[in-house]
């Protein structure tokens, strides 16, 4: 542990629920046994039917966790920003989102915080780190890829930070509460691209988390390449048309003339391109925007072409 990791640092842990009984209890577990000093578990339901609730109240009562009040089914996204906003009205530290059906190594909050310790006083930082892909009994399946280059030209059209990885420092938390959206794809992308924009990414290579997959996941990871492939393919021309123009609008509304330069002229020429058959030439040609897959810039430039961002 660094000199600075000490008890005054205190990590809040976001964790919002929706029918998780099936796992929960052993993801509550794996944050107990965190092995760093000062942690608060606050956690929302976000309207769960089966017994999560019940189980929640338990621990409650054993003083172990922290329940938002209200359990409206919001969404995962806005209900992931409840908790936000509430953290952000406590003297806390860092905050860092957790999923109802993983395993996270004892170890993940102590190493997320001694690498946000270096980062620059009163620079908003989020780290993030690789996942350890298990199945439901917790066997390795594999690990996802560590991206080539990080920044706002990918957060535009990629989202490489998985929001169970991300830990915020206070000016990061305090950043993305001043600016929340009504409306977001997820609410990790959204801090991975406002992060990319005004603060400091932090990637971690290593695998600090167990990252379950089931038939019930809200988004889940791939390994195959065909079953990649085709997800990839359908989300782009089916799910998500628009959504990536979409997004980039609502952050320019948010943040309006406060967006540095560099990636203002990036980010009016994504939105221009909806419109503009030669800024989409232009971005299709460029560096300026990329994803981490050679193939998915295939992908990525092909949609372009088509004008289905």
């Amino acid at each position: 542990m660094t000199p600075r990791v000490s008890k005054s640092n205190k990590v809040t842990v976001l964790l919002s629920t929706y029918n998780g009984s099936k796992f929960l209890q052993q993801q509550l577990n794996s944050l107990y046994e965190q092995t760093y000093p000062n942690i608060r578990i606050l956690v929302r339901d976000d309207g769960s039917s089966d017994s999560t609730r019940s189980i929640l109240e338990k621990e409650q009562l054993s003083g172990r966790i922290d329940i938002l009040r209200g359990h409206e089914n919001l969404g995962p996204a806005l209900s992931f920003f409840k908790l936000l906003r509430n953290a952000a009205l406590t003297e806390t530290e860092y905050v860092a989102f957790c999923d109802q059906d993983d395993v996270w190594y004892p170890h993940k909050i102590e190493h997320a915080v001694s690498a946000l310790l270096v980062v620059a006083h009163n620079r908003p930082a989020l780290f993030c780190s690789r996942l350890e892909i298990v199945d439901e009994q917790l066997k390795h399946i594999g690990f996802t890829n560590t991206p080539r280059k990080v920044g706002f030209g990918n957060a535009l059209v990629e989202n490489v930070a998985t929001g169970c990885t991300m830990v915020l420092n206070r000016e990061a938390m305090e950043l993305v509460c001043k600016h929340l959206p009504n409306k977001v794809l997820m609410h990790d992308w959204w801090c991975y691209l406002v992060l990319s924009c005004f603060g400091e990414i932090i990637f971690d290579s290593n695998a600090n988390i167990k990252y379950r997959q089931h038939g019930n996941n809200t988004i889940g990871a791939t390994v195959s390449m065909f079953d990649e492939l085709k997800r990839k393919l359908h989300r782009f021309m089916y799910s998500e048309r628009g959504l990536l123009w979409l997004q980039a609008t609502v952050f320019l509304n948010v943040f309006e003339n406060g967006i540095p330069l560099s990636q203002r002229l990036i980010l009016n020429k994504f939105i221009a391109a909806k419109s503009s058959s030669w800024c989409r030439v232009q971005l299709i040609f460029s560096k300026e925007i990329w994803r981490q897959k050679w193939f998915d810039n295939l992908i990525l430039q092909f949609i372009m072409f088509i004008n289905r961002i």
